[in-house]
This record gives C-alpha cells, structure tokens and sequence, in this order.
C-alpha cells in the first residue's frame, strides 16, 4: 500500500496508473474508521482497478472549534483496516498539504440543496465539505467516488456538485451501515458511553416507525413525524436538532407522503450530535 502526504504525490502515481488504463475509485475519509468505511472501500475495490482512500479532518467544514479539537483520530489504526481491505494508496495530507496558505476565502454553494437539515443547524458546513471535496477531486483525478448515505444530504449536494461543475466523477452512494441493534454506525459514536449508546438506539427506532406507518397507510408527513418524535422525546438524554419527513431528491417539504420519501432526523445525546435518515419508495 502507497503512502503519500502531498497532492503532487497523489497526482503523480494516479496519472501513471491511469496511463496504463487502470479505472480509479476513491473514498473520502476523516479517518476514525469503521465498518461502514470499510464497505465503501470493498465497493471500490469491485468496481475499480485502484482505490485510494484519504484521511483529513477538514477543519473548513467545521462550525465549532471544539467539535474539531475534539474528532477522534487513530491513524496507525486506519492505516493497517486500509491495508487489511485492499486499499492501494492511502492519502494522509496535513492542514498545509491540503490548504497552502489558510483555508482559502471562497463560499461554494447550492441554494436549492442547502434550506434545511445540517445546511442549517450548522452554518458554514456544507461550504466546507464542497471545499475540500472541489480540491481532493483535483487532487485525485478519480473515476468514482463513493459516499455513505447517512450523510444523505451530503451525498445528494456532492452528486449535484460534480454535474454542475463538470467534474469527470461518479458519484456513487451507498446504503449505512448498521450495529447489530440498529445504531448507524459513525466515527462519533466512540464518544458515546454505554448507556448513552443504548439511548442512541430510539433514533434509529423511530425510523423504523415512521416507516412501517408510512406502510400502513399513514400519508400525512405532520403526523407521520409526531409519531417519530414521541419516541425521540421518550428519552430525557435526548435534544432534538431536526426531524423531517422529505422528498428524497429535492428535500423539499411534502404536502402528503408519496413517490421518494426521505425520514431524516438530527439528536444531541449528550454532547454528541448524531445523524441518521431512510429513504423509502411510496407509492400513492
């Protein structure tokens, strides 16, 4: 496995790989792997001749500074789980290599995308993400690149982001994964005590009700999120950030519930913000 810190680095053995015809897949990280991770690297590692996977904490999508100092990191750690999947290169550039100079004083935006969910709860974010994703897909030159659908917001923003600007990438989004007992898994959740992870465990509960009264008839998107946020405020350890019943290709709010429906929900237990969504096919 590869190892390098610049994007000239990365540059260079990507242009070699693809003079010999090599299809490149490419999954951005901020590190802290996990399972879910490893899923999106096995995807590319079916799909193309080479993967690359980068690890960055970027600071420019982060709206609060101790949220940032306080992401967990454990590199010796993803190296070896990178290595242990296949994964060819690995890129492990620091705040310099990625952003020579400061982070550079630019607003990427798409309005239609960027209304509600994390676009507001946390300001400044999305810009970020769409930053370092502009200049990791310069970087890498890759010819997929892939993304968990828990972040579904993100997803959706970076697929749209790609076909406006023309970068020559696909997208491609791949479904969360799970524990055992239904928590998505996420690099935050090692910041969780035990208990605060069984109470973690309403949230994906709550979707699942939102879904099975979504198929039982239930067609009102107002009640259909009361009955989701009785479970949420079941618990006392819970905050509420947002709870949403969407169209799943616009996120734009539905007067009743049919066609690509997205269940996305936000909660702080504790000091930790998690953030979990299903996306259903409803038909009238």
């Amino acid at each position: 496995m590869i190892l390098c810190r610049t994007p000239e680095e990365v540059n260079a053995q990507v242009k070699i790989w693809k003079s010999e015809g090599k299809k490149v897949g490419f999954v951005p990280t901020m590190g802290f792997l996990h399972e879910g991770h490893t899923t999106l690297f096995e995807e590319s590692v079916s799909r193309a001749d080479k993967t690359i996977v980068s690890i960055f904490v970027n600071p420019a999508q982060f709206n609060d500074p101790e949220d940032y100092a306080k992401y967990p990191v454990n590199t010796e750690g993803d190296l070896k789980l990178c290595e242990s999947k296949n994964v060819d290169l690995v890129f492990l550039p620091d705040k310099e290599a990625m952003y020579p100079g400061g982070i550079p004083d630019v607003v990427l935006k798409i309005p239609h995308l960027m209304n509600n969910l994390c676009a507001t709860s946390r300001p400044g974010h999305f810009e970020g993400v769409l930053l370092v994703i502009s200049r990791l897909f310069h970087f890498v030159e890759p010819n997929l690149a892939f993304f968990g659908k828990k972040d579904y917001q993100q997803y959706l923003l970076i697929r749209e982001f790609c076909k406006m600007l023309a970068f020559r990438v696909e997208v491609v989004g791949c479904e969360t994964i799970r524990s055992d007992k239904g928590l998505a898994l996420s690099s935050r959740n090692a910041r969780l005590s035990e208990t605060e992870k069984e109470e973690s465990l309403l949230v994906s509960r709550a979707l699942r009700l939102g879904e099975s009264q979504i198929f039982s008839g239930v067609k009102d998107p107002v009640l259909v999120r009361e009955i989701m946020k009785d479970v949420l405020d079941s618990s006392a350890k819970i905050k509420l950030d947002y709870l949403e019943v969407l169209n799943a290709d616009t996120l734009e709010n539905l007067e009743r519930v049919t066609g690509n429906v997205l269940l996305a929900v936000a909660v702080f237990i504790g000091p930790v913000r998690l953030i979990d969504n299903l996306t259903l096919s409803v038909d009238e």
